[in-house]
């Protein structure tokens, strides 16, 4: 029987508390199958959805990249990126020689693409600049994954609704509404109801909210014919405000990346840098956590800041206003979904994205 086996290793950086595991190469393809980010055996032909991004600025991930969405008409919430590499006409080339034509790619559009994963090792083990005594400008030794495009077509941006995860849970958002009496999470044409006989707060009433769980059909769902009219309940689920001004003066529960330059750490919750109070010093911190998504609970507040984009600029930063967690406490995650991480704005043109690079720790 043929084993599958997941590609874990997407960079130099091994995932926490993960070791990797051997595997003959020379049994791959008899025993073994490598599986990439796309959830097939490398070398599937597959129809995959989702959002033109840049790539990062150096490294093998730079150019276009598409941040996944949909893989064979399954829609996915898991944060996948891949970098993506033509089959054989440019993007925004004429076939002139044969082959399918490519857009230019715009940096926030959507597209449906047909392609295949593959990649190889690219970059140089640390151990062999040590050996030779020359520095060569790459990266560590790593499997690159990539996505060869066949085919290519603009289509209509993905807006995640709850029939789209039958069964399974998912990270929706939409607005805080009271709707006959309940508590509900009105998205397009959908409703979900959070609370049964029990209207939202003012506080909480038109705000931006976000539910993760299960969401089945209510009592009133007679037929699968018309989704757009349909409500739904949460099961096994919590529900949360999203924007950070509608939850200053609370106790939060915020899910992003811990970042550090020059000393200095600072949270990234979705496109927005802030300070969380004597960060590194919270009990079990350590400088691995560079990059790495966690959870910071506390008490949001604001305060007048040193600013981040000055860490390497000056010593005396100046001031300005920034959200503030204070008496926090940290978790660390195996990752953020899709959602939040928030998507580039649309670009006329590909290129001013944007940047996916992962800054190196200082």
């Amino acid at each position: 029987m043929r084993a599958t086996f997941l590609i874990l290793f997407i960079s130099s950086f091994t995932s926490y508390g993960e070791e990797p595991q051997n595997v003959p190469i020379e049994k791959l393809g008899t025993e073994f199958e490598l599986v990439g980010k796309l959830h097939a055996p490398l070398g599937t032909v597959l129809s995959v959805v989702g959002v033109a991004v840049e790539g990062p600025f150096k490294g093998y991930e730079g150019g276009p990249n598409l941040r996944v969405q949909q893989i064979q008409g399954k829609y996915y919430q898991k944060d996948i990126q891949i970098s993506l590499e033509p089959y054989f006409n440019n993007w925004g080339e004429e076939a002139t020689t044969g082959g399918h034509a490519l857009p230019k790619l715009k940096v926030g559009e959507t597209y449906k693409l047909e392609g295949y994963e593959t990649g190889g090792f690219v970059g140089i083990p640390s151990e062999a600049y040590e050996q030779a005594g020359l520095m060569i400008q790459t990266t560590g030794h790593y499997f690159r994954h990539h996505f060869v495009v066949i085919k290519a077509e603009p289509t209509e941006p993905i807006s995640y609704a709850p029939w789209m995860f039958s069964g399974e849970k998912a990270l929706l958002s939409g607005i805080a509404k009271s709707v006959a009496g309940d508590s509900a999470l009105v998205g397009e044409n959908w409703e979900v109801v959070l609370k049964r006989g029990e209207k939202w707060t003012d506080e909480i009433e038109g705000k931006k909210i976000e539910s993760y769980g299960i969401y089945n059909p209510d009592a009133t769902w007679r037929d699968n014919s018309n989704f757009a009219s349909k409500k739904f309940d949460l099961v096994d689920g919590w529900w949360r405000l999203v924007e950070l001004e509608d939850q200053v003066g609370r106790r939060v529960c915020l899910r992003g990346m811990a970042q550090s330059l020059n000393g200095v750490w600072w949270f990234h919750y979705r496109g927005t840098d802030l300070y969380v109070e004597g960060m590194e010093n919270l009990p079990g911190w350590t400088n691995e956590n560079h990059w790495r998504p966690m959870q910071i609970e506390g008490l949001l507040e604001r305060a007048r800041l040193p600013r981040l984009d000055q860490v390497s600029l000056k010593p005396d930063r100046d001031l300005r206003d920034y959200f503030i967690v204070r008496g926090a406490s940290w978790k660390p995650l195996p990752e953020l979904f899709a959602p939040e991480r928030p998507l580039p704005p649309k670009a006329e043109q590909g290129g001013g994205g944007q940047p996916a690079t992962r800054p190196e720790s200082k």
